[in-house]
């Protein structure tokens, strides 16, 4: 068989995950204009705009004088482009288009490096056509922002893992720092990364795998010190967000279940403030936020402690609805439609692949993620929305699934019938790079025409 050129293969690959990147955008941008800007502020999280609006205003992350470590400030000094602008809109829906794009070039880069570029361009195809992504990324959330940060950290942390070069390292480091500045419970996210660094992504010794930790987490400190340390110094704690204990004490009390998980969590935590006395709310608005943050954990605490078969049936309850194919809360016939015919094959696919995936440090990583969010989910709280910054990782691996099928069905017209055990065993080729030519190989297979089967 004759096969073109190197370079022109190559370039092939270049245009059509641009071509693809770019319809990701316009598909993003599209939506958002057909819905128009008063869709787009009523369904808003208006509390990011008003940081925003004060940062402009010259009272830096404050809402209140003892509010001023409620939001991580990522995302509000993104929208200050906005208010800049006499708030105008588009700045924000052109700017998160763009970012959902890139989220769709980062599910091309991971699943080129966990399997193949077919794959990649497949996850890639998938990512930037995905309804939820389309819809909900150019909203006024960092949700899209977060997708992005996340999946870019990932995918510097596998190549970091595959150079075991410091600098490499360093960069990861500071991607993985970006994110818990952006959606303060990415904390998790950042002991998955040191945690897999130390045990199973540096080559070597524990010595070296310590050393590469060291580097990791120098590059993490030295993108959140200066905010851990100004909401030390104005709050006495040094917390990527003053929530956590508000938050905690919203999933762990007696009204918690009363409109979550197909409401608002906001709901039921309004209606668990007012179960709270006239004499409690009031020493709580005497406190700053540090305080109040510790003590609403402590009730939390208490509740946990005094209630233990009611929180782990609640445990149950918030991860179910975390990874619901329902869509919560509730957003209407159509988005509930919508969700579900994307979301469900490409979960269950996705599950499918990762298992048949191995044991392999990618997958490890991966794996990592997910557990790391159902934890954190089931102690404090999540809807449907929270758990989308992973289900670019249920494409990758669905588009695993997907090449692996069709692997399974040409070998069935050219070769003859597989066995169930022998198509079991079929998997994507993971591309070996060689560590002292790192292109090398990869180009060898994109040369032999493997990257189409």
């Amino acid at each position: 068989m004759k096969y073109t050129p190197l370079k022109a293969k190559s370039k092939h690959i270049a245009f059509l995950v641009a071509a693809t990147v770019a319809l990701a955008f316009l598909s993003r941008l599209g939506v958002r204009l057909v819905l128009g800007e008063h869709d787009f502020w009523r369904n808003s999280y208006s509390l990011y705009y008003s940081l925003a609006q004060n940062i402009v205003l010259g009272k830096g992350f404050c809402f209140e004088k003892n509010t001023c470590a409620w939001l991580p400030p990522v995302y509000p000094l993104f929208l200050t482009i906005s208010v800049l602008s006499g708030n105008n809109y588009l700045f924000i829906v052109i700017l998160q288009a763009l970012l959902g794009a890139g989220t769709a070039l980062c599910a091309f880069l991971i699943g080129r490096h966990i399997f193949n570029t077919s794959v990649g361009i497949v996850a890639c195809a998938i990512a930037a056509c995905y309804p939820y992504y389309v819809i909900h990324d150019t909203a006024l959330q960092e949700t899209g922002m977060f997708t992005l940060a996340t999946a870019l950290a990932i995918w510097l942390l596998l190549r970091a893992s595959e150079f075991n070069r410091n600098a490499d390292w360093f960069i990861a480091g500071m991607a993985l720092g970006a994110v818990p500045l952006i959606r303060a419970s990415g904390a998790s996210v950042v002991a998955v990364g040191l945690l897999w660094c130390a045990g199973w992504a540096a080559s070597g010794n524990y010595l070296n795998r310590l050393r590469k930790s060291l580097v990791l987490l120098l590059a993490i400190a030295l993108v959140t010190g200066p905010w851990l340390v100004r909401n030390y110094h104005l709050t006495g704690a040094p917390t990527f967000s003053s929530q956590t204990g508000w938050a905690l004490w919203t999933g762990n009390n007696p009204q918690t279940f009363s409109h979550y998980p197909a409401e608002s969590i906001d709901r039921s935590r309004e209606k668990a403030l007012l179960t709270l006395s006239q004499i409690d709310r009031a020493d709580l608005k005497q406190l700053d936020e540090n305080r109040r943050s510790i003590l609403f954990a402590q009730r939390a605490v208490t509740y946990m402690r005094q209630n233990p078969w009611s929180v782990v049936q609640g445990m149950i309850r918030k991860v179910e609805a975390a990874f619901s194919w329902r869509l919560n809360p509730f957003r209407g016939s159509l988005a509930q439609v919508a969700y579900s015919i994307a979301y469900v094959p490409i979960a269950f696919f996705g599950v499918v692949g990762l298992f048949l995936a191995g044991w392999r440090r990618e997958v490890i990583l991966i794996g990592m993620l997910f557990i790391a969010f159902t934890c954190v989910s089931a102690v404090f709280w999540a809807h449907t929305s929270h758990r989308s910054y992973l289900d670019i990782y249920l494409i990758v691996f669905a588009a695993s699934v997907m090449q692996m099928s069709w692997t399974a069905l040409t070998s069935v017209a050219f070769r003859g019938p597989l066995s169930p055990w022998n198509w079991v065993k079929l998997r994507p080729p993971t591309v070996q790079k060689n560590s002292l030519s790192p292109g090398l190989n990869s180009h060898a297979i994109l040369e032999s025409g493997s990257w189409l089967r």
